[in-house]
């Protein structure tokens, strides 16, 4: 069982904390439906620096001291670890930004749907070192909003992303052609909650609707490469007991972890995923309490600590045990 060793209330009851990242070796940043960028010590979670970004979204590292938002304005904005402005990227068409993924010099960003049909949403790929114009955009792939981004962690030329219209791609960014770079697409029938790469060449996808799905890669974009079938989970709320999945999380050293709640309970949950050749359930820790009656929107593991955050308007730290 875990415990919970600090809490920090940023905003009250009727401000939504969406996301977490780690940014240098003790500063935690959130967003809030407030439209605030909010750095935190990880040691007691007190409050070093805020900053304002207008319909702020989303949330991602971008190195050891800098962080990236996204927002419905159509703009990225990195940020230092005094949460000063050091850069700005536009989308091309001002369309909100609703997913990031960041690796070295360069920032994904994936788009809303302004419900225009084909081309309306975009995966687009910046080089920080040139702020003029995307690098990349691939806008024929999805046909709405993209809710996931995330870059392969030994390939970091493969891009995945997921969209609310159901489908998963794959893209190998060293293509401008987005016929060339699109290298597979996964199709878990459902709204993309959340997805990534699991695994060397397996990535899983869990749906708006608990739907767990682990995906095998494919080896080249030839569309006749027979790819084994999906291994499926099917709705995990039964069982795992809970309401709905937060994320799932990669840790450096040992297995894959599902965090899922539950706010009837008030229940917050971690277990493990497993090993490839033997993806299933197992371990299980328990953070007690959880955000109360509230949904917990992300929750994020450093070292042998973990920190939740959720529509409370509170981030929790909390001892593992491990």
């Amino acid at each position: 069982m875990a415990r919970r060793i600090a809490s920090s209330n940023l905003g009250g009851s009727d401000t939504y904390l969406y996301a977490l990242a780690h940014c240098a070796d003790t500063t935690l940043a959130t967003i809030s439906s407030d439209d605030r960028l909010h750095l935190l010590d990880t040691t007691n979670l007190k409050t070093l620096h805020t900053a304002s970004h207008s319909g702020v979204a989303c949330l991602q590292a971008g190195g050891r001291s800098h962080l990236v938002t996204g927002g419905r304005d159509g703009l990225i904005r990195c940020w230092d670890t005094r949460a000063k402005q050091v850069s700005q990227f536009a989308e091309p068409r001002s369309n909100g930004v609703s997913s990031l993924a960041c690796v070295d010099n360069y920032i994904a960003a994936g788009t809303e749907s302004t419900k225009e049909g084909l081309g309306d949403v975009s995966v687009l790929l910046y080089d920080t070192r040139n702020a003029s114009a995307p690098l990349r955009q691939y806008n024929e792939s999805h046909t709405d909003t993209i809710t996931q981004l995330t870059f392969h962690p030994n390939q970091p030329n493969l891009l995945l992303s997921g969209s609310t219209d159901g489908l998963v791609s794959i893209f190998d960014v060293n293509h401008a052609d987005e016929e060339d770079a699109l290298q597979q697409v996964l199709n878990p029938r459902s709204a993309v909650h959340c997805a990534g790469f699991l695994a060397q060449d397996q990535a899983y996808v869990v749906s708006t609707d608990e739907q767990f799905s682990i995906h095998t890669l494919a080896k080249t974009a030839a569309e006749d490469e027979q790819v084994p079938p999906p291994i499926e989970f099917g709705n995990v709320r039964e069982k795992l007991e809970c309401m709905y999945v937060v994320n799932v999380l990669l840790q450096p050293d040992g297995p894959p972890l599902m965090a899922y709640g539950d706010t009837e309970k008030q229940s917050l949950s971690i277990s493990s995923l497993g090993t490839p050749g033997a993806w299933g359930f197992g371990q299980k820790v328990g953070l007690p309490g959880a955000h109360g009656e509230e949904i917990v929107r992300d929750l994020l593991l450093i070292g042998k600590r973990a920190f939740s955050c959720g529509e409370d308007g509170a981030v929790k730290a909390w001892d593992l045990g491990w």
